[in-house]
């Protein structure tokens, strides 16, 4: 079973970059969640907890408290945490701006294409990735968003995978897309106030 997990999980990635190696080291474990039957949040924050490394994690809407006040926790006695949002986590009420006044770095999406566009009418991508990886070996992934309603009422299915070229990959992608266009939360808060009084 974990074999042909390793080879359906290589099939998807080459299908999506062909230049990656054919061949990926079994999946040392492996788990699936779906909610709202199972204890998805819980699950995640037990990780959260559990890790002493590192937490890198891309989700298009973080607004469980609980997840939230885990990667705060988990910042706070050492781990490394750092956090991407789709700016449609950022709105009044939202746990990212706690997480972003403890200290802990979290970006937002916030890619210029006006570059691209030219005068055409802009329209930007979402971040609509749900991933976290814990250290370099540990993978998150599906479609559950870091809420409530996807815990408690949506059907989400969640993959967790042990394998350090698959974690890999996902670290890769994550400072991508940091990089490809993320600005820190304090400035994009300051941009939008910015633009408020203009």
């Amino acid at each position: 079973m974990k074999q042909m997990a390793c080879a359906f999980f290589t099939a998807i990635t080459l299908a999506a970059t062909p230049f990656l190696v054919a061949e990926c080291e079994p999946i040392a474990n492996y788990q699936v969640l779906f909610s709202p039957d199972e204890a998805v949040a819980e699950e995640l924050i037990s990780l959260i907890d559990k890790e002493t490394k590192s937490i890198k994690a891309a989700v298009y809407t973080l607004m469980h408290r609980g997840i939230a006040k885990a990667l705060v926790n988990a910042h706070k006695r050492g781990v490394h945490v750092e956090v991407i949002v789709d700016p449609h986590s950022v709105r009044a009420r939202s746990p990212v701006k706690k997480m972003g006044s403890s200290s802990l770095p979290v970006f937002v999406w916030n890619p210029d294409i006006s570059k691209e566009q030219g005068e055409k009418q802009a329209r930007v991508p979402l971040m609509h990735d749900k991933f976290c990886v814990f250290g370099n070996n540990r993978v998150w992934t599906g479609s559950f968003n870091f809420t409530f309603q996807a815990s408690n009422y949506n059907r989400e299915n969640v993959l967790i995978l042990e394998n350090a070229q698959v974690a890999q990959r996902y670290l890769e992608e994550f400072e991508k897309v940091k990089q490809a266009g993320c600005i820190s939360l304090k400035e994009y808060l300051e941009r939008k106030e910015i633009l408020k009084k203009s």
